[in-house]
């Protein structure tokens, strides 16, 4: 073979043999990469190959050289045009060399010897008979010229030309490449290359190496590996300890050529000559992964242990630490992660094999298996890329098919035995699970590992702290996406990542209980995500409840009895149901794996779900669970086109809520799937979860359901009782089982379920039952024991002894301990004390409940109501009187007690404070059922009875009331009141349940319009005032950002100080907040203008009129809406108090400051457009003049 490069003439040879040089390498892959070539011919094609580029390399060293050294002027462009094309050619021929060798290193057998490359036994036997010359061989002389390329690389002390400069940057990392890849080959020593060396001088060169000390600290003398001159020594071990202190130098050697190329060279390399290799990112690193995987490989195999280990052999983890150090920096060149937390969203390259894949792997088990942190879920997606698409084994078709299939049937949670509805189909598989085993094909058992180890490890860790860094797979474009949804959908696609990895694992392991938890949370943590970014369909509080008001009291006796009140519910909640279902399509799987939050996301689910419609026809399992005439009409190719025609409308936000109902039923309804089959084998299992625990799941998310009060699905509605009852009897069913479970004998496990917390959860699963039937009649001689005692007594006094009973187990489990949890003040869990609230709490409500009743039954009630909380007292001695009358007030003073006791051991436990301003404002009615319920909390209770009744005052009600519920509202607070979320170490159930936005929102809007009920009854305009400008200016609530967000098809809606009040729905938190404070405000105005209308206006009279129409003003401003806007508001939807109070103020002023006594019910649209732009224009007067005498007053 004659080397094209020997010829030293002009440029255009050069240019010649550049390109016969890429001719021939192209042709040289062509030959590598055919399939029908053996691994004999493939390696004598890459060994001739490669002995030319050899010689090519270290002759043009020589020329090179010679050109450098040449007295010829450096500044003459034909000498710079050809000393570029020289680099160039060194360019190409150094990166086919490291191409080669770090493809094909040398590799340590499991005996410990060394399988040289089979490029380096080409080189090394290249003289033949010409071994006993003095010349040095080629593998001496390309090493001399990579370190003299080195030393030309990095001697920037002399003074160079440009041109110089120009090729240093050019073959920097080519030549840096070659040399870590001729590390690779460890096994021939170079100090033996020379044939002149004897064979004693050959044995003297490993005692002149370098010692590992100079390296490293310790390890010299681990394991023999360093012994004594003098020592004996096997010829086996012998051979190990050289192998591994080259491995030791050569590691050095390549951290040091790593770390001395500049990041920006390594990155612009990629795209100057385009390799074969370049499609798996940079070359430089790409070249180290080669090179130090295979070396971390040799390690293992030199002690005899599995590659698999997730430690290195002690005697060299600090030769393996340190070359899994460099493979760390190197994996952020090339996939964009890190060991050091560090990240490159631009690098995402996958393995170039499924062996660099299993190396990379490994690599991420040593370094993590004893790290407190866990790896980035990125490394683990990279192993993954380089893997085949898995064929689909039986027990994964068969797991799918019970959780995706809507035709398993939706009502899972019916069941009434251990085995879920539909399960009995894929039971088979935990007593025949295919638990995949590996052939003994290397590759394919590579593979096998890989799946089972990355499903594992992604499947691992707290599913609340996943990576919110994922970007949605969807190409559809994301410009204007805000921030919030960006986050929200991030954190929608951990959650499919993680179920995913989840339900793989299953695949190879369906009996784990654990798992299948996991895979309920995950669906639940979807579930309730999109749930918090809803506006709630219906109010959670009514003024009516908290405040004495007329309408407080009930109008009609209940006239029902109990199976008649059962079927009306029934009726009723059959009625709900026409026209709804629960999820369109058959396929649940698609609303786990697109994200609610982006519309663009959120449109390709809709269309893929209407795409297995078309294909499928309609959906027959979604037909049968609705009823009525027009059943034909409502299959799911029906309504899903009755959803999408809201998109082509314009009408964005029903569309999204619509699909974010049936985003909720079929979540709820796999997770529900989930913990019913985790049940089943907790309860056959004598290992992993204690099945109580898994019960105590199940209660808490069925009751979980009960939130809000609302049916998901589409389209969503107000939840009936019967539902209600039937939910609650589910989750009561659920805890009931793991209080039985958690003392049981059968199990070998030990439960970790706290039976007091359960109880408190089973007392408020009987609360809201009994709620359901609390109209059923009354028996009319219940006063003499005749006939037996309502549903509701029963179950009301089955809540009451739970609550009585977590009480006690509760007090004890702080008696045994440090005493209660002081971490938890102002959130949702209290320990004893939230047990001793929720008991008193409940007692109130029983109270209240049955005064609000009609005269006829009132004192049947009050009866019922005393045998209900006479079952428990806070203070025995409260329990003095005698009649109807005296034992209500018992009951209440003693609820007032314990409301008041909780309050003074925690200041801010809001709820308390909450329920004793209630308790305040109806204590005219507990005094008197039959007072004047129009004078509401303003009446007094006489002294000889409020005495009894800590904080409670002699004179108005409303005031006693008002004191307490300032105490939430004293500070300017982000949240508005003093309400906010803290959760403990181990949360009971109720602390789960409570975790939530909606339930934060709930609770603070409650308590806010607690606030300003008792404000507008105790006429303080200026804490209102204050009120509203905070709201102003704080942040906007999810739901109403969602519902905004939604109008702008996912945009950024800004701040929502400028949004419209009367736009949306007007459910939203920030939104009702505001309307309420300006209502209340509004109301006050109206009422003074009905006093001054009575008493007439005199001077302080128009002062005050005045200050009212510029209050109305502002009020009016603040519904950021157009006077025509706010006319059709008004008409078409309810009458707007601020808009009354801004008329009359102006038409009273304008009529020479008599109060108008106009009405608006009958005016028309244009009259009351024009009356509103009048007072606009007076208002900007009044305000303009206010602010001139201002002006003057400070000149």
């Amino acid at each position: 073979n004659v080397s094209p490069f020997h010829q030293k003439d002009a440029t255009d040879n050069s240019t010649l043999q550049i390109h016969l040089f890429r001719s021939s390498s192209r042709l040289v892959l062509a030959l590598r990469e055919c399939q029908g070539l053996s691994r004999e011919a493939r390696h004598k094609v890459e060994s001739v190959y490669f002995v030319t580029l050899v010689k090519a390399m270290i002759l043009q060293k020589k020329d090179f050289a010679d050109s450098l050294s040449s007295t010829k002027d450096k500044r003459l462009k034909k000498w710079q045009s050809h000393t570029c094309m020289k680099a160039d050619l060194i360019f190409s021929t150094a990166n086919e060399i490291a191409e080669l060798l770090s493809l094909n290193p040398s590799s340590v057998n499991a005996d410990g010897s060394v399988t040289v490359s089979h490029l380096i036994e080409a080189i090394t036997d290249i003289d033949g008979n010409e071994s006993h010359s003095l010349q040095p061989s080629p593998l001496a002389q390309l090493s001399e010229s990579l370190l003299w390329f080195w030393k030309f690389l990095n001697n920037t002390f002399d003074t160079s030309s440009p041109t110089e400069n120009l090729v240093r940057s050019r073959l920097m990392v080519p030549i840096a490449s070659a040399i870590i890849a001729l590390c690779g080959s460890p096994g021939v020593s170079i100090d033996g290359a020379f044939a002149n060396v004897s064979n004693k001088a050959d044995e003297k060169s490993d005692k002149c190496a370098l010692s590992f000390s100079d390296y490293f600290d310790s390890e010299d003398s681990v394991n023999g590996l360093f012994l004594p001159e003098d020592a004996a020594e096997e010829e086996d071990q012998k051979e190990r300890r050289i192998l591994l202190r080259k491995f030791c130098q050569l590691v050095q050697c390549v951290s040091l050529v790593f770390q001395s190329v500049n990041e920006k060279l390594m990155c612009q390399e990629s795209t100057s000559a385009p390799f074969p290799s370049s499609r798996y990112g940079s070359f430089l690193p790409l070249v180290v992964v080669r090179i130090l995987s295979t070396m971390a490989d040799g390690i293992f195999e030199l002690f005899g242990e599995s590659v698999w280990g997730e430690a290195y052999p002690y005697g060299a983890r600090d030769c393996g630490n340190t070359i899994d150090n460099i493979l760390g920096k190197a994996f952020l060149h090339l996939y964009g992660f890190s060991f050091s937390s560090a990240e490159d969203a631009s690098k995402n390259h996958a393995p170039e094999s499924i062996k660099a894949a299993t190396q990379l792997f490994r690599c991420i088990k040593r370094v993590y298996h004893d790290n407190r942190r866990s790896p980035p879920s990125k490394a683990f997606e990279t192993v993954e890329l380089a893997l085949p698409p898995a064929k689909e084994s039986k027990v994964s078709k068969a797991i799918r098919a019970f959780l995706f299939d809507a035709e398993t049937n939706m009502e899972v949670t019916n069941s009434a035995t251990d085995m879920p509805l539909g399960f009995h189909e894929i039971e088979w598989l935990f007593s025949e699970a295919e638990n995949v085993s590996l052939s003994g094909h290397e590759h394919q058992d590579n593979i096998e590992r890989l799946r089972r180890g990355i499903c594992h490890e992604l499947a691992k860790g707290s599913i609340t702290n996943l990576d919110s860094s994922k970007k949605s797979p969807s190409d559809m474009d994301d410009q204007g996406l805000s921030e919030e949804r960006e986050l929200t959908q991030s954190h929608e696609l951990s959650l499919a990542q993680k179920f995913n990895a989840v339900l793989e694992c299953l695949c190879y392991n369906p009996r784990n209980i654990e798992s299948w938890i996991v895979l309920s949370e995950c669906c639940g943590f979807k579930a309730d995500t999109i749930c918090d970014r809803l506006v709630p369909i219906q109010e959670s509080y009514q003024s009516s409840d908290f405040c004495l008001k007329s309408e407080s009291k009930r109008q009609f006796p209940a006239t029902l009895r109990l199976d008649q009140l059962q079927k009306s519910q029934y009726e009723e909640f059959q009625e709900s149901r026409h026209n709804w279902i629960p999820f369109i399509g058959n396929d649940l799987y698609l609303y786990m794996k697109y994200p609610w939050s982006n519309f663009s996301s959120l449109q390709a689910c809709a269309n893929d779900i209407g795409s297995t419609i078309s294909q499928t026809g309609a959906n027959k399992e979604g037909c049968a669970n609705i009823e009525g005439p027009n059943v034909d009409e409502h299959n799911s190719d029906y309504l899903w086109n009755e959803i999408e025609s809201k998109f082509r409308e314009g009408n964005y936000v029903q569309w999204a809520n619509s699909w974010a109902g049936l985003f909720i039923m079929a979540l709820r309804t796999m997770r529900a799937k989930a913990l019913l089959v985790a049940r089943y084998l907790a309860k056959k299992s004598q290992g992993g979860m204690h099945p109580s625990e898994v019960s105590e799941d199940l209660g808490t998310v069925l009751y979980g359901d009960l939130m809000a009060s609302t049916v998901y699905g589409y389209p969503m509605h107000p939840m009936t009782l019967h539902e209600k009852r039937k939910i609650a009897e589910r989750s009561l069913s659920a805890l009931q089982e793991a209080i039985q479970l958690s003392t049981s004998n059968e199990y070998t496990q030990r439960s970790q379920t706290i039976v007091w917390e359960i109880r408190f959860m089973t007392g408020k699963c009987c609360e809201k039952i009994a709620a359901t039937l609390r109209e059923e009649m009354y028996p009319l001689d219940s006063t003499k024991g005749g006939d037996p005692a309502r549903s509701y007594e029963t179950i009301m006094t089955d809540a009451i002894r739970n609550y009585s009973e977590a009480l006690a187990g509760a007090r004890k489990a702080e008696k045994s301990s440090e005493g209660p949890d002081k971490t938890c003040i102002g959130g949702s869990s209290h320990g004893a004390l939230e047990c001793l609230y929720r008991l008193h709490a409940s007692r109130f409500k029983v109270l209240l409940s049955a005064i609000r009743r009609v005269k006829e039954e009132c004192e049947l009630a009050e009866l019922e109501a005393f045998r209900i909380t006479s079952v428990t007292w806070f203070d025995e001695s409260n329990q003095s009187s005698s009649g109807v009358r005296g034992k209500t007030w018992d009951v209440f003073a003693d609820c007032v007690d314990a409301l008041s006791h909780c309050r003074r051991e925690i200041p801010l436990f809001h709820r308390a404070a909450y329920r004793l301003a209630q308790a305040y404002s109806w204590a005219p009615a507990f005094h008197n059922p039959e007072c004047d319920w129009s004078l509401g909390s303003k009446q007094a209770v006489p002294a000889i009875k409020s005495y009894r009744i800590r904080g409670l005052d002699t004179g108005s009600c409303a005031e006693s009331a008002a004191v307490v519920m300032t105490t939430l509202f004293e500070k300017r607070r982000a949240q508005l009141c003093a309400v906010w979320v803290t959760t403990s170490t181990a949360p009971p159930p109720f602390e789960v349940l409570n975790d939530s936005l909606r339930k934060y929102d709930a609770l603070r809007l409650k308590y806010i319009r607690a606030f300003i009920d008792c404000m507008r009854v105790c006429e303080r305009k200026d804490k209102i005032e204050t009120l509203l400008n905070c709201a102003t200016t704080s942040n906007q609530d999810l739901p109403g950002f969602y519902e905004a967000s939604a109008s702008l098809r996912g945009g950024d809606p800004g701040k929502h100080a400028k949004h419209s009040l009367l736009d949306g729905s007007g459910k939203g938190f920030m939104t009702k907040v505001k309307r309420n404070a300006i209502s209340a405000l509004a109301e006050m105005i109206l009422k003074d203008l009905a006093v001054l209308k009575k008493s007439g206006v005199d001077d302080e009279g128009k002062m005050k009129l005045t200050r009212h129409f510029k209050l109305a003003y502002k009020l009016f401003r603040r519904l950021n809406t157009s006077c025509k806007e706010v006319v059709e508001f008004t008409r078409s939807s309810e009458p707007l108090y601020e808009v009354q109070a801004f008329c009359k103020c102006y038409l009273s002023i304008q009529a020479g400051y008599r109060i108008s006594s106009i009405q608006f019910d009958g005016m028309d649209s244009d009259t009351l457009c024009s009356i509103l732009e009048g007072a606009l224009s007076k208002a900007k007067t009044m305000v303009q003049e206010a602010k001139d005498m201002s002006k003057k007053g400070k000149e």
